[in-house]
């Protein structure tokens, strides 16, 4: 067997292996929308399914979280990382080609300190609780352990750089990191859209 082979070969480690996928079958039927040759690990949790459409080629991978709330959109090509969530009650989306690496927080809502009680062991008439659109846009990617709080969009092909908290809107290609958040860089945008247009018109 040749070594890249092997390195793709679950079999070879046992119960160490990686885990396995949830059937097609599972996912066309429990999920609002599934694209094509869509992976999802299990292991993850994708909390109510029927609220989570998830587009062509996406992977899901163990260990990840989404907490649906108003409902979660996924892209084509995107990739959630192990320990990558989605929380908070709101609506979330990610574009296209989009990449959340390990770790990553996207919250959709958070609780108000002051004016309720803040946290869901309580009635809802006891909360003032806050909850958003989060967005991140197609080609973007946010890099490990960031936080992205509710109601911000973060433009298409910026970066978010590891360990950020993303408390407002980022412009595209631009590259940040941060706590407080800095523009640190411009990504060229132009080999990106045309990688994604040779992949074939995407």
């Amino acid at each position: 067997m040749r070594e890249a082979d092997a390195m793709n070969d679950d079999n070879q480690y046992g119960e160490f292996a990686a885990g396995t996928l949830v059937p097609r079958e599972i996912l066309a039927r429990e999920l609002r929308a599934c694209g094509n040759e869509v992976k999802v690990y299990r292991g993850c949790r994708l909390v109510p399914p029927d609220r989570i459409a998830i587009g062509d080629r996406s992977q899901i991978d163990e260990f990840v979280r989404i907490y649906a709330g108003e409902g979660v959109t996924i892209g084509r090509h995107v990739h959630f990382a192990f320990l990558s969530s989605v929380s908070g009650g709101g609506t979330c989306e990610v574009g296209d080609f989009a990449g959340i690496a390990a770790g990553v927080r996207l919250l959709t809502g958070t609780e108000e300190i002051e004016g309720g009680l803040t946290n869901p062991t309580v009635p809802a008439e006891f909360r003032k609780v806050r909850r958003g659109r989060t967005v991140v846009g197609a080609h973007a990617l946010v890099f490990t352990n960031s936080v992205v709080l509710p109601g911000v969009t973060i433009g298409e092909g910026a970066i978010v750089a590891a360990g950020s908290v993303v408390h407002r809107d980022l412009a595209p290609w631009g590259i940040y990191a941060g706590n407080p958040l800095v523009q640190v860089g411009v990504r060229d945008r132009v080999p990106i859209l045309a990688a994604a247009a040779a992949l074939g018109g995407e």
